[in-house]
């Protein structure tokens, strides 16, 4: 795969105006330039380049993208053939990723067993799924160990085989018996399933499972991809997601035809969030749940027409009641959503948090507040909604510090001294760190448009929730305006990126210096003391205040504002704070890990008694769930 950074090069290397007039002739209009569609036989010119947005758009199309998506385009070629094609033409050098500890994965062994029984493929049939459409995404058949199946002779029994390829090699199956139970194969990547069928295509659409991609196949698109493991309540696993992106980087138009449920929509609204909502478009299957069952309900027409009549993403600041009819019976219904808090009673009363909003983090140097907001950060990662979060935290520089303070957290140990945490325990909480925390480190460029501009490629890539910027003072303010005109238009600039791509700011900034009371303690800093604007007060969401009582030992929080009484209340509350390991507490402390972590290995068995035992059951591969229902194969 080649690595990113080159893909950027050749975006930004390859003006649109130079590719697009190096294969034809464009004329001056104005600011843009114009000539005759490639793309169609028009008389009168609608193809447009604007040298300002680096883009072009076809009018008699309806096609647009950059210079990488006109060379696929014109040429009819593939995403990673036109990089080539524009690098080779520029002189750029690619250079291929190559992951410095890849991780090692099982992959299934292709048998090629793709002749089908009878019996099966009159099922397929009774859904209306042809059998050249089973041929096409190679669907085998074989008898495999399946969960649940604990009566039949060695739980062997005969399956459907979901075959997951990326460029031409097995990489996943997934199973499904008579009884819809299925399964992946055990330490197999998870990707998304018919990868290798989108690699010429602009515009994909995404369904939530396999029966579905073969319903839209059916009715005639090629593009159709589905997510391998559905949609649950809780946090939904995108690993497939983080694991196929590369592959989707040509791909300016996503449609999302999810199943129509609770699960589904939230699911379809995550995806969304990580793709760009202006990206994405939302499909409704009539009065079916999904793609499948509009197929077998109606026909291949009904399923065409539900495709072509998808609809965008609300505009981004523009509604009415019909746009978000359903969240308002949701919340008339079962309440008001309570955001996520960090299970501990003695802050969630007081406040929980939300995707989409900005928190204000202040307090006097050296009280706390990046401590603070550290646990806050591990304990909504650890919550059911799993905030992954991007860190720009100059302040906890270096990073291996930053780290350790993490670890001491989630461990419950120290990170040096003679309790400190084992080797073990140390490796298992990087790799849990590296999945859920990511470092911005810029090297020379501390603005705000570059750290939302490394936030935006996160949310996309790794799905995170939430990002810090610790500090205010830390970011290059490159301001040629009034000092407050600038924070309230930088504030503006964040707290618009919030709303956007539902994602959660945390931005920590120090206020004046305070004074002190009659009894000579330096006095409680609030929002409006923040230097140099009150904006930092008016323009967030939440206000909290960490300050550190020398006298008492005690840390005070101070929730000073909170947007919504539903999300909590304004008040104070007292907090231990561990030393050991940089935990809060009320009450007595808990060194606990937080963590599951790895057991010590076992001992070893006696041999002797191990050569005449009878062989152990199949360990059980990855089981994704099962429901009732009768396959007759």
């Amino acid at each position: 795969m080649i690595e990113k950074y080159c893909i950027d090069k050749v975006k930004d290397s390859c003006r649109i105006e130079d590719v697009v007039g190096s294969y034809i002739e464009l004329k001056k209009n104005g600011a843009n330039l114009l000539c005759l569609s490639p793309f169609s036989n028009e008389k009168s010119p609608s193809f447009t380049v604007s040298p300002a947005k680096n883009i072009y758009k076809c009018f008699s199309t309806g096609k647009c993208g950059d210079s990488i998506n006109f060379v696929m385009e014109f040429k009819k070629v593939g995403y990673i053939d036109a990089i080539k094609i524009l690098a080779d033409k520029y002189h750029i050098e690619l250079i291929d990723f190559k992951d410095s500890k890849p991780v090692k994965y099982i992959k299934p062994i292709w048998k090629n067993n793709t002749m089908l029984s009878d019996k099966l493929i009159k099922w397929f049939e009774k859904r209306k799924i042809s059998q050249s459409t089973l041929e096409a995404f190679k669907i085998s058949e074989g008898i495999e160990w399946m969960p649940n199946k604990l009566k039949a002779p060695g739980g062997q029994v005969n399956t459907i085989q979901f075959n997951y390829f990326l460029d031409g090699e097995l990489i996943n199956t997934k199973y499904r018996d008579s009884e819809k139970n299925f399964k992946l194969v055990k330490d197999a990547e998870l990707i998304i399933y018919n990868l290798d069928s989108i690699k010429d295509f602009t515009s994909v659409i995404i369904v939530e499972g396999e029966m579905d991609a073969l319903a839209v196949y059916e009715a005639g698109f090629k593009n159709v991809l589905s997510v391998p493991n559905g949609a649950t309540k809780g946090a939904n696993n995108l690993t497939y997601l983080d694991n196929s992106i590369d592959y989707l980087n040509h791909v300016t138009e996503f449609i999302l035809a999810l199943d129509n449920d609770e699960n589904g929509n939230k699911l379809k609204d995550e995806i969304a969030r990580r793709f760009g909502f202006e990206n994405c478009k939302q499909v409704v299957f009539k009065d079916c749940k999904d793609a499948n069952d509009c197929l077998i309900k109606y026909d291949k027409q009904a399923v065409v027409d539900s495709i072509q009549e998808a609809k965008e993403f609300p505009i981004i600041g523009v509604f009415n009641a019909h746009d978000i009819e359903a969240d308002i019976m949701d919340y008339y219904n079962n309440g008001l959503p309570q955001g996520t808090g960090i299970s501990m009673q003695e802050v969630d009363m007081h406040i929980k948090f939300h995707q989409g909003y900005l928190t204000m983090i202040t307090g006097i140097p050296g009280h706390g507040k990046s401590e603070f907001l550290d646990f806050v950060l591990c304990r909504l990662n650890l919550s059911d909604d799993n905030w992954k979060t991007a860190l720009f935290s100059p302040e906890n520089h270096p990073l291996q510090l930053h780290f350790s303070k993490f670890a001491e957290k989630m461990t419950g140990k120290p990170f040096e001294g003679p309790h400190k945490m084992s080797p073990i325990e140390l490796k298992y909480v990087i790799d849990y760190h590296a999945n859920n925390f990511f470092f911005i480190n810029p090297e020379d460029d501390f603005t705000i448009e570059s750290i939302l501009q490394s936030v935006k490629e996160l949310i996309k890539r790794k799905g995170v929730k939430s990002f810090v910027i610790d500090a205010w003072n830390k970011l290059d303010h490159k301001r040629t305006k009034d000092k407050n005109d600038y924070i309230s238009e930088v504030l503006d600039i964040i707290t618009k990126f919030c709303e956007r791509n539902m994602v959660h700011c945390f931005l920590v900034a120090h206020p004046k210096k305070m004074g002190k009371d009659k009894d000579g303690k330096p006095l409680v800093p609030e929002l409006y003391d923040i230097s140099d604007s009150a904006h930092f007060y008016n323009k967030t969401a939440n206000g909290v205040c960490v300050y550190r009582n020398f006298e008492t030992g005690l840390t005070e929080i101070y929730f000073q504002k909170i947007k919504f009484k539903h999300w909590g209340k304004p008040g104070m509350i007292h907090l231990g704070w561990n030393y050991l390991n940089g935990r809060y507490f009320k009450g007595t402390p808990n060194n606990d890990s937080w963590l599951e972590l790895p057991s010590p290995p076992p001992l070893q068995p006696n041999t002797d008694f191990l050569n005449n035992a009878k062989e152990l059951p199949k360990e059980p591969d990855l089981i994704l769930g099962s429901d009732n229902g009768d396959i007759p194969f």
